[in-house]
């Protein structure tokens, strides 16, 4: 019996006859497997080591990617708090003149969709709505400098193109370096008219029953060094007012079809004699039944001037 022939056995033989030569080349082959077996095992032995080191650095990682991401979330918590608090309260002093309904979401913690009440040099109600480019913390620190801006001229001027126009001036070289600009809509009421301006935002008035779509093709705030257009629109009693920016129109559903102003406007329309909070329902339902998911910030407003 050959070595070879010993070891391609299924069993071991009754009887091993092995010649001296055999035997030998046994003991090598032996002690080869034996070598070979140690190498292995030293070489697993050392990857296990390396694998428990490497395990045990990404644990370390994880953990500090655990305090970074609460620092982070403590830190958007508080930019949304702050962004909050910028945002309007409740306008108790327009309940005598308007009915108004307002939904407004951000689509992370903080974002780039906003609106104010203001009043102008002489007295009157002027409200601002507005979405800066992007999202998250970039827009919202927008946000809060251009209603810094507002804020500042609302004394100066009587009209909505005089007031864009300064802001326009005010933050153009800014919002150029940081790459930011911002859709305008801003209305200024008088007591049987509005006077607005508008660059990219939307807005729909129906007076006496006849919708009016704001005209809205100027530029936005931080694109262009150049004049504004203002432009009047009748506002009698009882007459409906909807303000909004491009997150619902925008929206797009399964089908990758999107929602469009004209939906957004004829649901308005068929439903202009409905309470302002209806109205502002009945197009939420319809929005959400619609859209796969949020994409967007999203401002709607609805008024209505009260007899």
């Amino acid at each position: 019996m050959t070595l070879e022939e010993l070891l391609d056995a299924a069993r071991p033989p009754d009887e091993i006859d092995l010649s001296q030569e055999e035997l030998a080349r046994f003991f090598w082959k032996y002690r080869g497997l034996v070598k070979k077996w140690e190498r292995a095992n030293a070489y697993w032995a050392t990857t296990n080591n390396n694998l428990k080191m490497a395990y045990e650095k990404l644990d370390e990682k994880e953990q500090e990617l655990a305090r970074a991401y609460g620092i982070i979330q403590d830190d958007l918590s508080v930019a949304s708090q702050i962004q909050q608090a910028l945002m309007p309260k409740h306008q108790d002093s327009l309940d005598n003149e308007m009915d108004i309904a307002i939904f407004h979401k951000q689509l992370t913690e903080v974002g780039g969709d906003y609106y104010d009440f203001f009043r102008t040099q002489t007295g009157h109600r002027a409200l601002g709505v507005f979405d800066i480019s992007g999202h998250g913390v970039s827009a919202a620190l927008v946000m809060a400098y251009l209603k810094a801006q507002f804020m500042q001229v609302m004394d100066r001027f009587e009209s909505p193109k005089e007031i864009v126009e300064w802001v326009n001036n005010a933050s153009y070289l800014f919002l150029r370096e940081v790459k930011k600009y911002a859709t305008v809509n801003f209305v200024v009421f008088g007591e049987d008219h509005v006077r607005y301006v508008s660059g990219g935002g939307f807005g729909l008035l129906i007076h006496q029953g006849t919708p009016h779509s704001f005209e809205n093709r100027q530029h936005f705030l931080g694109l262009r060094h150049r004049p504004f257009r203002e432009y009047q629109l009748p506002w009698g009693p009882g007459d409906l007012l909807a303000l909004y920016t491009d997150g619902i129109p925008e929206a797009q559903n399964e089908a990758i079809e999107d929602y469009t102003i004209k939906r957004l406007n004829q649901l308005i329309i068929d439903h202009a004699n409905d309470p302002v909070q209806v109205i502002l329902d009945r197009c939420l339902r319809d929005y959400t039944e619609f859209r796969a998911q949020d994409t967007d910030d999203i401002t709607l407003m609805i008024l209505r001037k009260n007899p």
